[in-house]
């Protein structure tokens, strides 16, 4: 077929206007990386950098993929900025809610928790406690990262051996295990909270990590 067939089988402008057209791009999102990438890239250091690099777009492929909402996936990329903000984190806040909005900023606060830097048991308490009185989209954001580490561990498992994942920023074996199953009987409390797959998810994840260690 010539070109010139094949742009005359293509349907019109008005067509396409007229269909359901599912919007791939978007602006904010592109901003929040943007924004990300500003603010966040540069405090990454040491061996973990590119695995810290890379955990806002895997939070947000993983929330995209569960159908969250623009604003959540917007603060599911913003929230990994607080996190390390550090003594910056009053600036940080004040323009995150002047470039993206009251409602982004509310889920992104909402969704923050210690920073990583913190002692891997003592944050994970504080996530426990956390998880009791998080709003719906800031569950979204908590479990989505949750399922990244859980996935990260995994692999790190697969490939080196589970001793390593203290060397890892993560804890001994047997807590990690642990730490996913109280982590999906919290989520699993909340029956205010309607995105259940993610924890499905969680879940799988979980028992696929035990089973390795």
């Amino acid at each position: 077929m010539s070109r010139q067939s094949a742009l005359e089988h293509l349907p019109s402008d008005a067509q396409i206007a007229g269909d359901s057209v599912v919007q791939g791009y978007s602006d904010r999102i592109n901003h929040a990386f943007t924004f990300a990438a500003k603010h966040y890239a540069p405090r990454a250091s040491g061996a973990g950098a590119l695995q810290y690099l890379a955990a806002p777009a895997n939070v947000a492929v993983i929330l995209a993929r569960h159908g969250a909402d623009e604003t959540t996936i917007v603060a599911g990329i913003l929230h990994h900025v607080l996190e390390a903000a550090g003594h910056d984190i009053d600036d940080l806040t004040l323009k995150i809610g002047q470039k993206f909005g009251p409602a982004v900023l509310g889920v992104t606060l909402d969704a923050v928790t210690p920073a990583a830097a913190t002692d891997w048991r003592h944050r994970k308490r504080a996530i426990l406690t956390q998880l009791v009185t998080m709003e719906p989209r800031a569950l979204d954001i908590r479990c989505a990262a949750e399922i990244h580490e859980c996935g990260g561990a995994i692999a790190l498992v697969e490939r080196l051996g589970p001793e390593y994942l203290e060397v890892h920023e993560y804890a001994p074996p047997r807590e990690v295990v642990a730490w996913y199953s109280d982590a999906a009987q919290a989520f699993g409390r909340r029956v205010d909270w309607p995105t259940r797959a993610m924890r499905i998810e969680l879940v799988a994840l979980a028992k696929r990590l035990a089973a390795l260690v």
